[in-house]
């Protein structure tokens, strides 16, 4: 290589790799949140897999914490006699069942935003990624739920308890479930935090987007335009079949 070539290749500005250790793996999902433009660009020449152990754990746990807070502000009639929902026997089939659900629409969220980032970047070329690879960067747009997870818990600690006139939660029949979301509208709408909590889905949804059109223009290495393009349409898609929590 001659002189020249040699003083062309070093004024080219070269991203270090993630160096390969386990604990820099690990805390992935929080340097995405610190910097997520050089992280995604770290991520892109090697896919790390290891960070989606502690941003799947902090799914869980975030979403576990959310649904918990959300139970301590239940309270019901049993017995002619205010009960918290917690000390209920149908507790904790609802908190399974709850944390279940969520945990599985989480992950159904992830699959459907992956393939459709990853199909409609394709029609645009760019760089070429395994479906593999794809999945494990993408998977790193799941820090959007925690953070809205958390703000969610947050939010009902924030909230006053409110004492449904049921003796059973989820209310059975649908004039009751009507009369539980009435009754909360009218407690909670009014409150800072709850529409604070409630306008919060509307950022996270956004960050999402933001999130996306990074990941897509680092991996494919296409222009800003085209990655915004390709993440606006597959959230809105994904949106269009799973809504947003």
């Amino acid at each position: 290589m001659s002189e020249k070539d040699t003083t062309l290749d070093s004024s080219v500005p070269q991203i270090p790799p993630i160096e390969s250790s386990t604990a820099k793996d690990l805390i992935l999902p929080f340097r995405i949140l610190v910097s997520p433009f050089r992280t995604f660009k770290q991520l892109a020449q090697r896919p790390a897999a290891k960070g989606l152990i502690t941003l799947l754990a902090l799914v869980f746990a975030i979403t576990a914490a959310a649904q918990y807070a959300s139970a301590t502000r239940i309270w019901l009639t049993i017995n002619t006699m205010p009960t918290s929902f917690l000390q209920t026997d149908n507790f904790a089939t609802w908190f399974a069942a709850s944390f279940s659900s969520s945990i599985l629409y989480t992950l159904m969220y992830w699959f459907m935003l992956t393939i459709g980032l990853v199909l409609i970047s394709k029609t645009l070329k760019g760089r070429e990624t395994s479906l593999r690879n794809s999945f494990v960067i993408f998977g790193y747009l799941l820090l959007v739920f925690v953070v809205l997870y958390a703000v969610r818990a947050l939010m009902y600690l924030a909230l006053p308890s409110i004492q449904f006139q049921s003796d059973s939660w989820p209310p059975m029949s649908q004039a009751a479930v009507d009369d539980a979301l009435n009754l909360m509208a009218q407690s909670w709408g009014p409150l800072f935090a709850y529409q604070f909590g409630s306008y919060f889905t509307f950022v996270s949804l956004a960050w999402l987007v933001i999130l996306g059109m990074i990941a897509v223009k680092t991996i494919r290495e296409i222009s800003w335009l085209k990655a915004s393009i390709v993440s606006v349409i597959a959230s809105l898609i994904t949106v269009f079949l799973l809504q947003f929590p």
